[in-house]
């Protein structure tokens, strides 16, 4: 069966309403459009779905404010010359550590991320950084990079994989921390 759409008023709010095939409700804010949605079992009743965005207010505020914020900041483009010089970055990068971590990637790539600093694919050793890491303080290249190497090492993020990064890297936390922010 297809998915019904509807615009319904709740709780001061108008929401996108799509009822389909599924057991629970979902509430999100679409990022681009700032506008509030609900996925519902197909038979949820208006009211029903009034109450559940009701109940969700505070929440919805600090979606709503988180997605005008991020809405509000530019979107940075890379250049050509832009990613040439962190291409040459994230190379002298791994000539450093590659050495202390004791493996060797098999190559990277230099991508436009927008969730993740950096990837490893363990099988094939191909590493990926986030051109991002360009506006970045140096020392954020050079975690990323240690991070990504030390799963060439221990696959997943266990104990013994934060041990192998504190061991080449130990102001990590930090750096970890300054990212995160």
């Amino acid at each position: 069966m297809k998915t019904k759409e509807s615009v319904l008023t709740a709780g001061g709010y108008t929401v996108l309403v799509q009822r389909k095939s599924i057991k629970n409700m979902y509430l999100r804010v679409d990022p681009q459009t700032g506008w509030l949605k609900v996925s519902a079992p197909r038979f949820t009743s208006d009211r029903t779905i009034a109450d559940f965005v009701g109940r969700r207010a505070d929440w919805i505020e600090k979606a709503l404010t988180k997605a005008r914020e991020k809405a509000a900041k530019p979107v940075r483009t890379f250049s050509s010359a832009d990613r040439r010089a962190f291409r040459a970055k994230c190379e002298a990068a791994l000539q450093r550590w590659q050495p202390l971590v004791g493996r060797r990637a098999n190559g990277f790539s230099v991508r436009d991320m927008k969730t993740r600093w950096g990837s490893c694919n363990t099988r094939t050793g191909h590493l990926n950084f986030n051109l991002k890491l360009l506006d970045m303080p140096p020392e954020c290249l050079d975690y990323v990079v240690v991070h990504e190497l030390c799963h060439l090492w221990v696959n997943g993020h266990s104990k013994a994989f934060w041990a192998h990064v504190e061991r080449v890297y130990p102001d990590y936390r930090r750096v970890r921390k300054q990212l995160r922010q």
